[in-house]
């Protein structure tokens, strides 16, 4: 399930819409569009064309209010909103975009979903506290997204909060299995190891929003490693758990002066290993 956020949308459309044109008023009416509603509620200047940033933002709003995703930034290309926007696209002689396995089929989804986290639960991932998790079979989860398991207290939980992040957004987390049946999340030094689960990025152009990062310290155990999902790249910025709680931050570029090794198939910076891990398998 593709996702359609504003710059694809705007970047589809970008031709405009000419609400003036007998043929595209037709295609519209054809594919189930209703062109009054689109002239009253995008075409701002009501000169016939639906073109520009205003008016687009209206027109992107419009094809959002059919959508249920829960993001204002973004629709799921299906259903009602998903004809909508083929509609105007291919009235405007655009092309749809298609999520490839550059972008992440889940980027969107999974950025949401840590923005989300960090609004509702972002105090709680602090070292000695305890957040709610999506994740049913997590120990101590009796009310998944209520329940507040005690054991996550006086605990690191950046992995926790990827793990939780990944799980909102509908996609496979790496866990391990308890005795008891319930699961933890791996630990965050273990998640690049999961290549059944992500995709490793090799070239720092291609890395986007929605991808993991691992920083994989010398040594191991406890401390040794942190996890966050990357939500920008110029500049670069993460979400992510620390010791007084989740939230974003662009100060620290991870990737700065990295170089790639080719034997482990991550970055080495200043002797630490950084894996840029592409999500790739739905929940």
């Amino acid at each position: 399930m593709a996702r359609i956020d504003k710059p694809q949308f705007n970047q589809a459309l970008q031709k405009g819409i000419n609400l003036n044109d007998a043929d595209t008023v037709s295609k519209l009416t054809r594919a189930g569009v209703n062109v009054a509603e689109l002239k009253a509620k995008a075409d701002v200047d009501a000169d016939g064309w639906i073109k520009g940033g205003p008016e687009l933002e209206k027109l992107f709003k419009h094809v959002d209010a059919f959508d249920r995703n829960g993001s204002s930034a973004s629709f799921n290309n299906t259903g009602k909103a998903g004809q909508e926007f083929t509609a105007l696209v291919n009235a405007a002689g655009g092309t749809v975009p298609i999520a490839g396995p550059r972008e992440g089929r889940f980027a969107q989804q999974i950025v949401d979903a840590a923005a989300d986290r960090v609004a509702k639960q972002g105090p709680n991932y602090a070292y000695d506290k305890a957040p709610t998790s999506p994740l049913t079979m997590l120990s101590g989860n009796k009310r998944p997204g209520v329940s507040q398991p005690s054991w996550l207290a006086n605990n690191n939980k950046c992995n926790q909060f990827v793990g939780d992040t990944l799980t909102q957004a509908g996609v496979k987390a790496p866990t391990w299995p308890m005795r008891d049946g319930t699961l933890h999340y791996a630990s965050a030094e273990k998640w690049p190891t999961f290549t059944n689960l992500f995709d490793r990025i090799s070239d720092p152009s291609q890395i986007k929003p929605g991808d993991v990062i691992v920083k994989d310290y010398p040594g191991s155990g406890e401390s040794t490693a942190h996890i966050e999902v990357i939500s920008g790249t110029s500049p670069f910025a993460s979400i992510g758990a620390h010791h007084d709680g989740a939230y974003a931050q662009n100060t620290n570029d991870w990737l700065k002066d990295a170089v790639w090794d080719p034997s482990k198939k991550c970055f080495n910076v200043n002797g630490n290993d950084v894996y840029v891990l592409r999500p790739k398998v739905a929940s």
